[in-house]
């Protein structure tokens, strides 16, 4: 059995506020600004484009429409289909950075202030060239991660965002990417395709010391630090499109649960402090409800909705109220997939015992 269902286990209902956007597609990885005032989101109408959009919120109430990001030094959108932009981060600034491509060009890093103005190229390709991917900041946002394939092959690059100095982190013969900063800064854990399969990996960013996490029978993806050092990560050991969600805290592995709703790019959803991770599972007969658990196992709350096939969820702090975003269809049948923002503050015990 299942470590969550040993614990305590609650089930309520969500009802949210609903984020509009002027745009036929599905709304898929939302990620909320450090104050959770702002939270974007990417929409994909599966026609070879996706396109990044950002929404203010008052409490869980959108401030209005959504507002698509702009081309760099124009009014124009980024559009056409063949182009993305994707993959938000969050600035502790209030900037959000993201990678996109024109059709038939490059993946490039931008960057934008909030909801104001256009977006501007974060890094020149005179600086570095090729495709750059996969950003993540440290927790003080003085260094920038990122992928580039400049040299021939995915590798991490750590960029001092004070001095603008880039230095390369990872020289090996496999592809990285999924790179994140511990709380200190100090690491950084990542995924690495071998052979066939995708494995974790931890690096220390000064000496550039590595060890492996996890891996063996098939892949361990999307890495994310969560409390007391624990690292979370999608587990596909098992085959056959099944994913569990997984912990390793000193070396000790816990499965949180089994058969979960693999986001379409987002890592597992864990709370500010790292205690809590939502989810969804891929069974259509629990397709409304977000699990929240902790991450020792030991409390479980369903959260119900009214929408079905809910999935991406992720969570937000607006002062001291936990927000919780997650996307759905309204209903059987719908086309499109919506993005919901619901008060999860009394769903996550902020006093609860330290594991």
């Amino acid at each position: 059995m299942l470590s969550l269902l040993a614990g305590w286990l609650a089930v309520t209902t969500a009802y949210a506020g609903k984020v509009s956007y002027a745009a036929d597609g599905h709304a898929y990885n939302p990620v909320f600004s450090p104050d959770g005032r702002t939270i974007a989101f990417e929409v994909n109408p599966y026609q070879g484009n996706v396109d990044l959009y950002l929404a203010g919120l008052a409490g869980t109430e959108p401030k209005g429409q959504a507002v698509k990001v702009s081309l760099p030094g124009t009014s124009s959108k980024f559009g056409g289909r063949g182009h993305v932009a994707a993959s938000p981060v969050w600035h502790p600034d209030g900037l959000v950075i993201f990678e996109a491509s024109n059709p038939g060009g490059k993946y490039r890093l931008y960057y934008r202030q909030g909801l104001r103005g256009s977006a501007a190229e974060l890094i020149s390709s005179k600086s570095i060239s090729g495709n750059l991917t996969s950003a993540t900041l440290s927790p003080d946002g003085h260094r920038l991660a990122f992928v580039t394939d400049a040299s021939g092959q995915a590798e991490i690059q750590i960029r001092d965002t004070q001095t603008n100095k880039t230095t390369p982190l990872t020289r090996s013969p496999e592809a990285e990417s999924y790179p994140m900063f511990s709380t200190d800064g100090k690491r950084l854990v990542f995924q690495r395709k071998r052979n066939s399969s995708e494995d974790v990996f931890e690096i220390e960013v000064t000496s550039g010391v590595e060890r492996q996490v996890a891996g063996g029978g098939g892949d361990q993806t999307r890495p994310i630090y969560g409390a007391d050092g624990a690292v979370l990560f999608f587990d596909g050991s098992r085959g056959e499109e099944h994913w569990d969600l997984v912990s390793i805290v000193n070396g000790k592995t816990r499965v949180l649960a089994k058969d979960v709703r693999l986001p379409l790019r987002a890592r597992p959803a864990l709370s500010a402090d790292g205690r809590y991770v939502a989810f969804a599972y891929a069974d259509p007969t629990k397709s409304k409800k977000v699990m929240i658990a902790r991450v020792d196992g030991s409390r479980t709350v369903a959260l119900e909705t009214p929408f079905t096939a809910v999935g991406e969820p992720a969570f937000g702090q607006q002062g001291p109220r936990t927000l919780l975003a997650y996307t759905a269809l309204p209903g059987e049948g719908s086309d499109w997939r919506f993005l919901y923002v619901v008060d999860v503050s009394d769903k996550v015990d902020s006093n609860a015992k330290t594991p």
